[in-house]
Formats: structure tokens, sequence, C-alpha cells
């Protein structure tokens, strides 16, 4: 599909200078202008004009970009998303960025450029980065006739200006590993994000100290968040033939692999290791032996970002930056203790 880089770049302009001729927003040189005019024609340039000169200004659609559609995460989330936004007479374009953050950005780009009513944003952007990167959207989100408000999903951006609904991962995965360590570990692993600057690793490396047992980054390995992952992360922690008593992983499906890999060495769990998930899903309850996991409500989480976008849209919010927390909590199955009683909930 042409976009407005095409434009801009075959009339030799900014894209600023396209978005003005187009808008009527700013004076252009008559000369630029007819340039500009000429690349549309030539270029076959109509959805975008179309969009941008609507009375309203407005799409009705939403850009939802996520970082794993595939995984057993974000479904719930989404899937709220668009019910909500649907019965507001919205329609959804969703990306999955793959846990990219160069296709992360070129959605974001996508849907500044196909002039979106608002995003939804799961960014994987490294903690590093981030305001740099948010310096960067503010200006990319503001560069046609219309601001694009921006509600980010379980990263916290607020103090960069952009409404945030997150959920207190740190505080569940404190309750996560140190009901390990009451249940009698003592030689935990983790398996990560792919980037360890994440609330989950941090409550692992604290609660350790906090129990006066060593931070070992040899007990850490990094996944994708996938089962596969986890199968494949677990098998290299038994390779380095070190004592393993438990296991956090990052998210249920991550658990899933790491179960997989245990069974296979002949060890049971939580005889041998015991195992905790993140998130809660519904394969939690169904697994043998049943997962203990962090309970994330997802569908609080997905209904509440949209719903604040959707006030940002119609300028119906607050005036001041939004962070909206949402608590977690531990359930506790067989593969952390065997006499956990049955859950039926699933």
């Amino acid at each position: 599909m042409i976009t407005i880089k095409d434009v801009a770049r075959k009339a030799g302009v900014s894209i600023s200078t396209v978005s003005h001729v187009i808008n009527g927003t700013k004076h252009v040189n008559e000369d630029t202008a007819a340039k500009v005019r000429k690349a549309i024609d030539e270029l076959n340039y109509k959805t975008n004009v179309f969009a941008k000169n609507l009375k309203s200004q407005r799409t009705r659609r939403i850009g939802v970009v996520v970082l794993d559609m595939c995984g057993l995460f974000f479904p719930y989330v989404t899937r709220k998303i668009f019910d909500i936004a649907a019965e507001n007479g919205y329609g959804i374009t969703f990306y999955d960025t793959n846990g990219n953050f160069d296709q992360e950005k070129s959605a974001i780009h996508d849907l500044v450029e196909n002039c979106v009513d608002g995003i939804i944003l799961s960014s994987v952007v490294p903690m590093e980065q981030k305001e740099v990167y948010a310096q960067k959207l503010h200006s990319l989100l503001n560069l046609g006739p219309k601001t694009v408000p921006l509600v980010m999903l379980e990263r916290d951006f607020t103090p960069y200006g952009f409404d945030s609904i997150i959920t207190n991962t740190y505080v569940g995965a404190l309750n996560a590993m140190q009901h390990l360590i009451d249940s009698g570990c003592r030689h935990i692993a983790h398996i990560s994000f792919p980037r360890n600057q994440e609330g989950r690793f941090r409550a692992y490396c604290d609660v350790l100290k906090n129990n006066h047992l060593p931070v070992d980054m040899n007990y850490v390995e990094r996944g994708d968040l996938s089962h596969i992952s986890g199968y494949q992360c677990m098998k290299k922690l038994f390779a380095k033939n070190i004592p393993i008593d438990g296991v956090f992983a990052v998210n249920d499906q991550t658990a899933l692999g790491v179960m997989r890999a245990i069974m296979e060495a002949g060890l049971r769990i939580p005889e041998d290791i015991k195992v905790i998930g993140f998130d809660n899903v519904f394969i939690c309850g169904n697994l043998q032996p049943p997962l203990s996991s962090v309970h994330l409500n997802k569908e609080e989480l997905g209904s509440k970002s949209i719903r604040l976008l959707l006030s940002r849209i119609h300028k119906e919010g607050p005036d001041k930056t939004v962070k909206e927390t949402l608590d977690s909590y531990l359930v506790v199955r067989n593969s952390t203790d065997p006499a956990a009683p049955m859950d039926h909930n699933w």
C-alpha cells in the first residue's frame, strides 16, 4: 500500500510537508505543493487523503500492537479490547510484533500513516531506551492533522506523558518466589524475558537476597515466552549439572515447556522440582500436576486500556496522565504443594 512516506520520497520533501499540503494546516510554497500533488496523483495515493479530509478527522479505527498474539495471555486482553471497541463503533487493526522492536516501530508508523484514532501499545523497548523512544513517539503521534492518543499496556510510561495500564507484576513475582522458598526450595532457577530488566527478574533477585541466598546467573536463562523456549531453557539448565529444586517461569506457557523437560528427565513435580508460572491462564488447572501461578486479570487489563483510550479520543479523559495499576495474586496448586486442593474453576 502506498503511504505518505512514498509520496514524500517521490516529491523530495518531508512527510510533514506532505501532511500540510493535504490538510492545509500550514502554508507551503506553491512550487513545492505542486510537486506533492503530482506525486499524489502519480502514486494514486487516495486512501489516506480521504481519511484525513473527513470533517471529523476520525476513521473509527484503533490500532492495537502486542508482542505475542500466538501466546496464551494476549488473546484474553485483545478480545476484551475488540468487544468494547465494537460496542462503541470502532474497528481494530492488530499488529503482532513477535517481540521484535523494529517491527513494533514499523507498526506504529503504519498506524499513524493510516490515520487511526488511537493506539494501544504493548512495547518491548529496552528499559534504557524508554525516554528517547517516548520522545520519538510523541513526535510521530503529532505528525498529522490530529494528535493520536496512545495508551501503554503493561509498561509504565507515565513519566514520559503516556497513559499506562499496568499490573503489579513485581509484587506477584515476590509472592511466587517467597512461596517457593517457604516450600523448601533453595536452588531456584528462573526463565526470564529476553531482557532481564523486568519486574519478575528483579523480584527473583530481591527475594533471594532477602532470604540470604546467592544470586547466581547460572540459574537464569532468557526465554521468549513460548513453551518451546521453556523446554529448551530447562534442558540448558540441566546440562549445567547444578542442583535445582525450584523453577520460577516468566509465564505459564514457558512453565509448560519446563514441566515437560523435567518429566523427560525422570524427575517428579513437585517432589524433586517445584514449578511456578505467571499469568494464571486456563491451562494451569488442566496440567498434571496443576500449575501454581500468579493471577493477572487479563480481561480487566483490556477493558481499562480501551475505555481509557476511548475517553482520550472523545476528549473526555482527565487532564493529567493516567497510571492505573491492577493487582495480582498467587494461586497455589499441586506443582508446588502436593496438598493443594483441586482447582475446579478452570
